[in-house]
């Protein structure tokens, strides 16, 4: 009689490099990072030493940020904003067991970098920008840039490229109309003064802030750009840490071409202006626009919603006028840190008789965590 023996080995349980970073680098590492203003997941050990805190944040719903509810309308990326209930219970496990490392060997490889490039034009401030901050800790920044079209064109997608990411509060791509006069640079200090709401003859174009992904419309879709097409780069800089004063950055804008398209696309600012909001109190404005008849007939391709950090929640709806409603934009949670343009799925179309009503809310009360005033300052348009 022979009898053959086996040594079975003991299962591997759950371990960071096989388990865990895969999620961390689908879900967190956008902004998790060295160079971003969130706590660094770049090394093992710093996600081993913040295990308990993952899973504490992860299962409350803080994080990932929250982002806008794709059950209201699906839209592109949505898929890597939200951590399903089986990714959960890997960091829930993984926590339980001690945080094991386990095998760098067995990590999957990271998925590139969330980028369209190359671009057809990649457009930038004149140099390095050192920020001058006021006394409440802002600089707004604007530079001059030639997108170099010697015939019109149409604009099929664009990404900002920010190069200080800490010190960079939104970004904001204008184009100028023909005609319109800059202040011109002082060939010392790049760029010039601005504020943060533009100038007249200036075109809103593009806008990124903390959270924002790239924009790439469908196939045969454009913005169209006007030959020699000057827009202006608007940056706001805020002093998020000590040393901030000290910095450099030199952002911009990656552009893609293309010299005709099916569909024009059109931005349509919107919005609420003019208005307070109370100190200590939760804050609502809404903006109810009938749609004419002779506006003709339109199609919402996206939605970049935008508040700062007194915003809790925002809505975008299309009434119909058979009756119906089409919910185009729910963020039931206000993040300022997890600003998404919302490039939906199915686009929504609009008509005359239809009506668009917006909807956003604010939070000044001191129970906010991101209250900026000690104790809670009245609010305006543009806080």
């Amino acid at each position: 009689m022979f009898l053959l023996l086996a040594c079975a080995e003991e299962p591997v349980g759950v371990t960071y490099y096989a388990d865990v970073r895969p999620i961390l680098d689908r879900n967190c590492a956008r902004c998790h990072t060295d160079e971003g203003q969130a706590t660094s997941f770049d090394t093992a050990e710093a996600v081993q030493a913040l295990a308990a805190s993952i899973v504490t944040r992860t299962e409350a719903g803080d994080m990932p940020p929250p982002a806008p509810d794709p059950s209201c309308a699906g839209y592109s990326g949505s898929e890597d904003l939200f951590l399903d209930d089986a990714s959960k219970d890997v960091l829930r496990k993984w926590a339980d067991a001690g945080a094991p490392l386990g095998d760098p060997a067995t990590a999957p490889d990271a998925p590139a970098a969330l980028t369209t490039a190359p671009f057809d034009a990649e457009l930038r401030g004149s140099g390095p920008y050192t920020p001058t901050f006021d006394a409440t800790g802002n600089d707004y920044r604007c530079f001059q840039l030639d997108v170099g079209n010697e015939e019109a064109a149409f604009v099929t997608g664009f990404e900002a490229l920010v190069d200080n990411p800490r010190i960079v509060h939104h970004v904001v791509l204008w184009s100028v109309g023909q005609g319109v006069e800059l202040p011109a640079e002082d060939g010392v200090t790049p760029g010039f003064a601005c504020d943060g709401f533009g100038e007249d003859g200036w075109d809103f174009f593009a806008g990124w802030a903390p959270g924002g992904r790239p924009v790439m419309f469908d196939e045969g879709q454009g913005i169209r750009v006007r030959a020699r097409t000057r827009m202006v780069l608007q940056m706001h800089y805020y002093a998020a840490y000590d040393g901030a004063d000290q910095a450099t950055d030199q952002s911009g804008y990656g552009l893609h071409l293309a010299d005709s398209v099916d569909t024009e696309v059109y931005t349509f600012p919107l919005g609420v202006e003019d208005f307070e909001i109370p100190a200590g109190e939760y804050h609502e404005e809404e903006m109810v626009l009938p749609w004419q008849d002779n506006w003709g007939d339109v199609t919402i391709v996206g939605v970049f919603p935008h508040m700062h950090v007194l915003g809790s929640s925002f809505g975008l709806d299309v009434h119909h006028a058979d009756a119906s409603s089409t919910c185009v934009v729910d963020i039931p949670r206000w993040d300022f840190h997890n600003q998404q343009a919302v490039m939906l799925d199915e686009p929504v179309h609009v008509v005359g008789g239809d009506v668009i009503d917006l909807s956003c809310q604010w939070d000044n009360t001191a129970n906010n965590p991101a209250q900026p005033s000690d104790p809670p300052q009245i609010g305006r348009a543009h806080v």
